[in-house]
């Protein structure tokens, strides 16, 4: 059989890599055509699954630690140079969601959510500005939350890293504007995920199917899929995006800030 699929000589560096967004993203990549793809996931045994299966569409390469690590993102960013030879795209998909509000976040709690959600994609990127700065160009997305506007009272402190990461975002793409690199953040709504599935039925016991009932409530009638998100990043990837840096993107099928009418209210 011939691969006709197009060739670049791009790579990208793709955290959270072992499944959902991560896993999505970097498989888009290489149908897009990428010449190489890094995974970094903490998850050693998910990490290889998900390196074995996405070899088959091109190059692969994997590195596994804890994003809590604060050596993690040079160690990275030099993993994908020694790899690949350069860097053009990093995906920071991975992220903490643990529950915890105003009275039971802990110091630990607080230190771990922002190191994965905060801390970690701002060293990542500090790092990926090296070579891409000498590249003379790159692209930056950083995954973030719809909960960045203000979520629920169990989530205080998550939401409060994805605003950070969001502001982080912008300072960001405003520092290299004028260096050929983009950044993004990516405002996620409600994902059916794998992440997310064990999220609801291991610690908010919702029975298995719990994601085709609630998307049946959807707009749309289901929840955005990790392939629909990848397919954001690869337009924000791609030379139709070139002219735009800096947007804080909200994929959600529930604008923010509105609310449908009380029944006793009537229409809209």
């Amino acid at each position: 059989m011939v691969d006709d699929r197009p060739r670049d000589d791009r790579i990208a560096l793709v955290t959270g890599g072992a499944q959902g967004i991560g896993l999505a993203a970097a498989r888009r990549f290489l149908d897009l055509g990428f010449a190489g793809v890094l995974l970094l996931d903490r998850n050693a045994s998910k990490l290889q699954d998900a390196v074995g299966m996405l070899r088959k569409l091109g190059r692969v390469e994997s590195l596994d630690g804890d994003l809590l690590d604060p050596s993690l993102p040079a160690r990275a960013v030099a993993a994908a140079l020694s790899a690949f030879g350069r860097l053009d795209v990093v995906v920071n998909a991975a992220g903490n969601t643990e529950r915890c509000g105003l009275d039971d976040t802990t110091a630990a709690a607080f230190e771990r959510l922002f190191g994965v959600n905060a801390r970690a994609p701002f060293f990542m990127m500090q790092e990926a500005v090296k070579p891409m700065r000498a590249q003379g160009g790159g692209v930056i997305i950083n995954v973030s939350s719809m909960l960045s506007h203000g979520g629920p009272p169990n989530l205080t402190t998550y939401s409060a890293s994805k605003a950070a990461l969001n502001t982080m975002t912008r300072s960001v793409a405003n520092t290299v504007k004028r260096e050929g690199i983009r950044a993004f953040a990516i405002n996620l709504g409600w994902v059916n995920s794998d992440g997310e599935h064990a999220l609801q039925t291991g610690f908010h016991g919702m029975p298995p199917d719990w994601a085709e009932a609630i998307g049946r409530r959807m707009p749309s009638g289901r929840m955005i899929s990790p392939d629909d998100v990848a397919g954001l990043i690869a337009y924000l990837v791609s030379p139709s995006a070139s002219m735009m840096t800096g947007a804080i993107i909200d994929y959600e099928q529930m604008p923010a800030g509105v609310f449908e009418a009380h029944p006793a209210l009537g229409p809209e």
